[in-house]
Formats: structure tokens, sequence, C-alpha cells
């Protein structure tokens, strides 16, 4: 596995990241360890992460995962997007809420919460599910501008930096959330995460900033999004060939898959 360290940070990463997003689809707490350990093996070192995320489920068996080793990964999780009714009691109790949901889409949208204190108290739940004392970035999670007390969230960020919770922050969603951030040239917009894709650019507004691309994801999707075949190496060359100085975020349940993807990397 090739390794890169992030631009305007000093953490250095795996050239594929994984996401958690997905591990939730997996009812078996053994199931997702092994899809776990099988992205360790192919070298990956970076793991992201949030408390929507199968409704804390995703921390959870991350932080059982990392025990013991948490010297050897590193670990994005965020804040601003929460599971509605809190985090969730075990696999079996988001199986039923994501079930509800397809009755009542309310209960598996997320709830959006832009209040420092908030952002606070999850950042401390996430940190014990996590069972560790920091995470290496910590990302606003889909920030609307008009929604976010900037100011207000980096100087609580900068607090928590200094307790020593977090070592780098930034943003994490969509390009035209994003962009504003970044034409604005706020402290905030220090490491980037967004969608991209190899045809259509998505992510080409950080690269018309003279900033590198840093976290990206989407590739897979955007292509199965468009109707279009996927031809999983090829695609996975060329979005390393777009990001050559980050790190390329993907997302899968099966084991046999990460192999596939990670050996584009070495």
């Amino acid at each position: 596995m090739q390794y890169s360290t992030i631009e305007n940070t000093d953490v250095r990463v795996s050239r594929i990241s994984f996401g958690t997003a997905s591990l939730h689809h997996l009812f078996s707490a053994r199931q997702r360890q092994q899809v776990l350990e099988a992205t360790a093996s192919a070298g990956i070192s970076h793991f992201d992460t949030s408390p929507y995320y199968g409704c804390g489920l995703a921390e959870a068996d991350l932080g059982e995962f990392m025990e013991g080793r948490r010297d050897v990964f590193t670990v994005a999780t965020k804040v601003g997007l929460y599971p509605f009714g809190g985090a969730a009691h075990g696999t079996f109790d988001v199986w039923v809420r994501k079930a509800a949901g397809k009755i009542y889409p309310r209960l598996s949208a997320p709830e959006v919460d832009w209040r420092v204190q908030r952002a606070a108290d999850s950042l401390n739940a996430s940190l014990k599910r996590l069972k560790t004392d920091y995470v290496d970035f910590l990302f606003l999670h889909e920030p609307d501008i008009s929604l976010v007390d900037a100011d207000e969230f980096l100087h609580w960020i900068e607090a928590e930096q200094s307790k020593g919770k977090i070592r780098h922050w930034g943003l994490a969603g969509l390009p035209v959330l994003l962009e504003p951030w970044l034409q604005n040239d706020h402290p905030l917009a220090l490491v980037l995460q967004t969608r991209d894709c190899v045809d259509g650019h998505q992510a080409d507004f950080i690269l018309n900033k003279g900033r590198s691309l840093q976290f990206t994801y989407g590739y897979l999707s955007s292509q199965l999004r468009q109707g279009k075949a996927v031809q999983v190496d090829v695609l996975i060359h060329k979005a390393l060939i777009r990001n050559t100085q980050g790190s390329i975020l993907v997302s899968t349940c099966k084991a046999a898959r990460i192999n596939e993807i990670t050996r584009l990397a070495e």
C-alpha cells in the first residue's frame, strides 16, 4: 500500500481509506470485524466514520477493532449530523430503526444540529465508542455555511485540539456545501473530504483554488448512478491518478472486494 501525508497536516494515511457508512448492513458483529481486519491486512490504515453511521454502531465496531493498536491507524469522525433518537443499542436496534424508516422516513433521516454544545457532547460520546482519547480528524458533516456559527465552532475546535482530543479538523460533504467555505478561505476548511468522479470532476473547485485533493469519494457510485458499467480496477486507477496526493475513500461489506481495490495502490 502507498501512503501520503495529507496537505495542511502532518498525518500520513493510506492512499485507499475505508469508510464505515455501510458496515452496519452486516448483521453479525463477527462479520463486521472480519471486514475491518481484511482492510488492515490489505494495508489500509485510515478509517472514516460518524455517529450517524449505523446510529453509532460503526464507531463502536471500529473502537473494538482498534483496541490495543490505536497507534497503527488514523481515524476521522464527524459532528453536525446525528441519528434520530440517539445512539442505537446494538445491531438489532439499528435494523429495527432502518425498517421503521422505510415506513416513516423521518426516523432514518439525520438530525441536523449545529449547536456547539451538541457537537462537544457528540465528540465525547464518539471518543468513548471508539475507545480512544483522540481522533486524527474531526469533520463538520455536510455543513451549510448559512446555518453554522463558524467563528464559535472554530473557537471550540481549537480548544479541543489544545486538549489533545483532535489533531486536525475540516469539512466533509458534497461540493455544493463545501465550495462556499473554500471561496471564503475559512480556517475551518483546513481539510476537505468531498465527492468526486473521474469524468465529471466534481472536486475541481478545490484544485481551482490551488489546493490538492485530500479525501475524495464517490467514484464507484457516480458511475452506477449514471447507469455505466463499472470496472473497479480501471476506475480506482483513474481515481488515484486524479487524486495524486490524498486518499480515496471506499466502502464495502465484502472482504474480497477490498483486495481487488487496494492492489491498485501497492
